[in-house]
């Protein structure tokens, strides 16, 4: 028996290690998977900070690094809490340890270009308050240079003067003596100065003037007379002309002017006469006119007119002379015209004038000539017409007039002259008184 077990007993020592060694390993391992820490966090917690930076950028784009360093706090902990549920099973977690750390290489470097490109767009609103301080250029004005000091006045007349001379032909002239040369303006022809040297009268009529009236006559500040009637002279009047508030009297009648008259004319408060017959001047009568308080003359016949005659005319108080005849003026007769108390001369002949003639002419008491022939008057010839004592000219034939003749018009001992036949169907008989006078007796015989 000894010598039957003894390989056995030789044997017996070794089974019994393997299965001890067996059993610690197995101890080790699980000892090992509760104690050794998650090998998973450190590398999952790096792909986690890879969408951090793009919050955070536009405020805190000068430190990019901070946004690794927080973000690895929270992102352990979500991954620990994932890995709870299985800590004695070291497999899985060796599973998931392996492809984790292949994503922090690739996420790493792209946070780092992203913060970049983001300071972009706030540095494009840098430019705006660059642009927004373009207004700081439109002071630029305030440097320009200061104005040229104005002309001496004698010398802004002379250029006028220059300016007239070749606007209208001057070297063909009839008289062009002295003129465009360094003489004084005095020493020119037809020009009148003050002892300042500057233009007060310029009297050239009946001169050879063609074209047309320059602008620069507007820069006459003392030009108080202006003739230039009976020349050649064409176009509209300038509207500069009527700026000239010094004037007295302006006389272009005569010549071949044409366009309309403007109301500007009432700028012209000073002026006392008023000549602009002749001409080829259209429209209608501006109202202004009657705010020419101071004019004693108006002269507008023979053009071309139109319309009617404004009311406003009443307001020409000191008005002496009322010359319309030889238009195309339409309407009736404004009573208004019986206030002119100062109104001398009347003619408003070969014109369209309809209506009956206002007894209210019979107040103007210093009326010399009342002329109102050729229109289209109605009705009777007013009695008042016999309160004219001063009249001495009385023409009121071709109308169509009709009714006696007043036998008040035999007060009328100052006429001279009498007109009432043509297109009229006046009946009665012309009073003694008036025989002499009666150049036209209309069919009439005497009483």
């Amino acid at each position: 028996m000894p010598g039957t077990f003894a390989p056995l007993a030789r044997l017996y020592p070794r089974i019994l290690i393997y299965p001890a060694l067996l059993l610690s390993l197995v101890l080790l391992l699980a000892c090992g998977a509760d104690n050794a820490p998650p090998p998973v966090a450190e590398p999952v917690a790096v792909p986690t900070a890879a969408p951090t930076p793009a919050p955070p950028v536009p405020t805190a784009a000068p430190p990019p690094t901070a946004a690794p360093t927080a973000a690895p706090v929270p992102t352990p902990t979500r991954r620990t809490q994932r890995f709870l549920p299985v800590p004695n099973t070291p497999t899985p977690a060796l599973a998931t340890a392996t492809p984790e750390p292949e994503p922090t290489a690739t996420p790493e470097p792209e946070p780092m270009p992203t913060p970049t490109p983001e300071p972009d767009p706030a540095a494009t609103l840098a430019p705006t308050p660059a642009a927004t301080m373009t207004p700081a250029a439109t002071l630029t004005p305030a440097a320009t240079p200061a104005p040229t000091p104005a002309l001496d006045p004698a010398e802004r007349d002379r250029a006028a003067l220059t300016a007239l001379y070749n606007a209208t032909d001057g070297l063909n002239w009839s008289n062009n003596g002295q003129w465009l040369s360094d003489a004084p303006l005095s020493e020119w022809e037809g020009v009148g100065t003050d002892e300042s040297g500057q233009v007060t009268a310029l009297f050239l009529p009946d001169n050879g003037l063609s074209g047309e009236l320059p602008a620069e006559l507007g820069n006459l500040a003392m030009l108080a007379e202006l003739h230039l009637y009976d020349n050649q002279l064409t176009g509209e009047l300038p509207p500069e002309l009527f700026r000239l508030t010094s004037l007295t009297i302006l006389s272009l009648n005569g010549n071949q002017l044409s366009g309309e008259l403007p109301a500007a004319v009432g700028n012209l408060t000073g002026l006392l006469e008023l000549h602009l017959a002749g001409n080829q001047l259209g429209g209608e009568l501006p109202a202004e006119l009657g705010d020419l308080s101071a004019l004693t003359q108006l002269n507008l016949g023979d053009n071309q007119l139109t319309g009617t005659i404004p009311a406003a005319l009443d307001g020409l108080s000191n008005l002496l002379s009322l010359l319309l005849y030889s238009n195309q003026l339409s309407g009736e007769l404004p009573p208004e015209l019986g206030n002119l108390s100062a109104l001398t001369s009347l003619n408003l002949g070969i014109n369209q004038l309809t209506g009956a003639i206002p007894p209210s002419l019979g107040n103007l008491s210093r009326l010399e000539t009342l002329l109102l022939n050729t229109n289209q008057l109605t009705g009777e010839i007013p009695a008042e017409l016999g309160n004219l004592s001063s009249l001495t000219v009385l023409v009121i034939n071709d109308n169509q007039l009709t009714g006696e003749l007043p036998l008040a018009l035999g007060n009328l001992t100052n006429l001279q002259e009498a007109w009432i036949g043509g297109s009229n169907e006046l009946t009665g008989c012309v009073p003694s008184s008036l025989h002499e006078a009666m150049k036209d007796w209309g069919g009439l015989a005497g009483c």
